[in-house]
């Protein structure tokens, strides 16, 4: 009766473990659903935008740092309309001088809106701790001129807790033949806006917890019926 007890003992400290492990593991991941970062704000009726973009230059970015990781991100900015224009997009990890194709993670060509809206330039992205830049450069001009990223000068930040917004970059005057190696100037009276989140990660179901819990019944009360053979080692 003794080797019983402390075995039967011993494995309830083991499924009570496992089962906080559980509980902990799945708080965990749905602190990485949602919103990683969202920069927003009201317009810039100073200057009405938040950066001009032109097919020869001016390449712009923002940049953040995220000390965990997140799957399935979908990166998004606002676009001021510009139909028929349209534009490339880099997701890297360096920027300026001596930054390569090497230093990217993603790059995506694109679309200008033909009305003021929020764009999806990447997604399905799964990014690991570390410090991010994006950068966009128009490519060609549309039927009504060159296209704006939307800013604010009273940016309206949220961000998730491992997340943090790290700056805005700009290049009037584009000396390389790759935009994320230009010389960026760091800081704008208006910040630029965008938004990045990632797929809510699914929660264990409610049918696997219940056979979860079956399987512990079930294990216990064999443990009681037949001490030796199902607790004993």
């Amino acid at each position: 009766m003794k080797t019983y007890a402390i075995n039967t003992w011993g494995w309830r400290k083991i499924i009570g473990c496992g089962a906080f492990l559980v509980i902990v593991a799945t708080a965990d991941l749905a602190e990485s659903q949602g919103t990683l970062i969202s920069i927003t704000g009201p317009p810039d009726t100073t200057h009405q935008w938040g950066g001009p973009l032109t097919a020869t230059g001016y390449p712009e970015g923002v940049s953040w740092i995220a000390t965990s990781a997140f799957t399935n991100v979908k990166i998004s900015i606002p676009l001021d309309a510009d139909a028929g224009a349209t534009g490339m997009a880099y997701l890297t990890t360096k920027i300026g001088s001596g930054t390569t194709a090497a230093n990217a993670i993603a790059s995506s060509s694109f679309s200008f809106p033909s009305a003021s809206s929020l764009t999806t330039v990447f997604s399905g992205l799964n990014l690991g701790d570390g410090t991010y830049y994006l950068v966009i450069q128009q490519t060609a001009t549309g039927s009504t001129g060159n296209g704006m990223w939307d800013g604010t000068p009273t940016p309206s930040i949220t961000s998730a807790a491992s997340v943090t917004a790290n700056g805005e970059y700009w290049d009037f005057n584009l000396t390389s033949g790759y935009p994320p190696a230009s010389p960026f100037s760091e800081g704008s009276a208006t910040h630029y806006e965008y938004n990045i989140t990632s797929s809510p990660v699914p929660e264990p179901s409610a049918i696997w917890l219940i056979l979860l819990g079956g399987g512990v019944a079930v294990f216990v009360r064999e443990c009681r019926r037949y001490p030796r053979k199902v607790c004993h080692f």
